[in-house]
């Protein structure tokens, strides 16, 4: 993929990084048929995830991966899914580490080489390039154990790998979630088909909406209008009849609204609390690998969540302030239909 113009790779920062699988190979790992009991987390396997030969020797890989490079930290958090794997790779701050694409070839080199071993073949092919100079960095002598092979291995994964920089506080303890809860994500939304993965179109309010999610949320026979103006102060008139509102909806009903604002948020928190259900309006649209944010896809497979939008997914991301428009239209529409 291209990496973040002007920033230096070399920096010791944790990295998310994120390698996908070529779509003819076997699974990395599968997802449980059900789900797992809890004290399978004792047994230090993750819930959910089934693991096979290759998740048994990728993970072997992963945790030695450091011993061979001294320019990183040990890989402690990843997670290997059946067709990704996501880890947080950490560089030290040595002064002659290599830039972050060198060892990530390096990781996927190896992993390459457990795949093929363990499949019975070991084919051997064109080099997969991070970019300009890591042949030559390599060359240089940075494994301390022999990583460097002159004939690696056939590619794996796909060339487009993802990396995220994690350098804003907080950032680290989301990311650490996101990857542990990976497998338990996926199974929700295998075990939910029926609300995930399809944009249908419906007729809600006098407009032509897309939806994802329970349409059934539309026929509850309590739906409230949920706007909350930014500015408003917890504590106040405003704030407090809102929020009083939401949470007395209750199994029966859902709240309408793109939950934005910190008082709307608020409400969100009060309609969960009460067993109640959301229609969020998402200004953005749903693209086709679109899937409800970490902290909604419980509800959303749980079919207390539906999520709308008045507008198809864009080629490229709306500024701020069509956003905040497309917020206050649907917002309006919402209010005027419900109130």
């Amino acid at each position: 993929m291209k990496r973040l113009r002007g920033f230096d790779y070399k920096r010791p920062f944790f990295y998310m990084v994120t390698l996908k699988r070529l779509p003819e190979l076997a699974a990395f790992s599968q997802i449980s048929d059900e789900a797992p009991p809890a004290s399978q987390n004792a047994h230090g396997r993750p819930r959910y995830l089934v693991e096979n030969e290759i998740t048994k020797a990728f993970a072997r890989v992963i945790r030695e991966f450091a011993v061979k490079w001294w320019g990183l930290w040990p890989i402690d958090c990843f997670v290997i899914m059946p067709d990704h794997i996501h880890l947080l790779i950490r560089i030290k701050d040595t002064g002659d580490q290599m830039p972050l694409g060198s060892y990530v070839y390096q990781l996927m080199k190896a992993l390459a080489g457990e795949y093929w071993r363990l499949t019975g073949q070991a084919p051997q092919n064109a080099v997969q390039r991070t970019g300009a100079g890591t042949s030559k960095r390599l060359e240089q002598g940075k494994s301390v154990a022999g990583a460097a092979s002159s004939a690696p291995p056939a590619p794996v994964f796909e060339r487009a790998w993802h990396d995220w920089i994690v350098k804003k506080d907080g950032q680290l303890a989301a990311f650490t979630r996101y990857i542990r809860e990976n497998p338990e994500r996926a199974w929700l939304r295998r075990a939910n088909r029926q609300y995930f993965g399809k944009v249908q179109k419906v007729s809600f309010l006098g407009r032509e909406w897309f939806a994802y999610g329970n349409l059934a949320i539309l026929d509850l026979p309590v739906l409230v209008a949920v706007k909350g103006h930014r500015a408003t102060k917890p504590g106040t008139a405003e704030w407090n009849a809102l929020v009083d509102s939401c949470a007395r909806i209750g199994p029966g009903g859902a709240g309408v609204g793109t939950f934005m604002s910190p008082l709307e948020k608020e409400c969100g928190n009060a309609i969960a609390k009460a067993g109640g259900k959301w229609v969020v309006l998402s200004p953005e649209g749903f693209h086709g690998r679109w899937h409800p944010p970490r902290e909604k896809e419980r509800f959303c497979a749980e079919g207390r969540m539906l999520f709308l939008s008045l507008w198809p997914p864009m080629e490229r991301r709306p500024q701020n302030a069509e956003l905040y428009q497309r917020c206050h239209e649907m917002g309006d529409v919402v209010a005027a239909g419900l109130w």
